[in-house]
């Protein structure tokens, strides 16, 4: 009785452990598959960056272009300025606009 008894329990056990096992073998491929999915978002996501950052850098070369362009007009504005503040001192009369 007692040896039956202890037959079934372990036959009970390693039904159990299969179960288990086969659980776990699931669950690890349900992982592989999420991971996997994660990779490709994170694929997905690093074209979209690097599709949205050139763009970005070539406004900003662009912008800052236009700030140069802008302090180069400033410069000449000054150097035509101090011409004709020398003109005026020179004794000749101030040019009408």
């Amino acid at each position: 009785m007692t040896e039956t008894l202890l037959l079934v329990v372990i036959a009970l056990l390693t039904v159990n452990i299969l179960f288990v096992g086969v659980y776990i073998v699931l669950v690890l491929k349900e992982v592989r598959q999420a991971v996997s999915k994660m990779n490709q978002i994170l694929d997905s996501f690093s074209t979209i960056s690097t599709a949205i950052a050139n763009p970005v850098s070539s406004a900003s070369g662009f912008f800052s272009a236009v700030v140069e362009g802008v302090k180069a007009f400033h410069k000449i504005q000054d150097v035509v300025g101090s011409h004709k503040g020398e003109e005026i001192d020179n004794g000749r009369p101030p040019e009408a606009t």
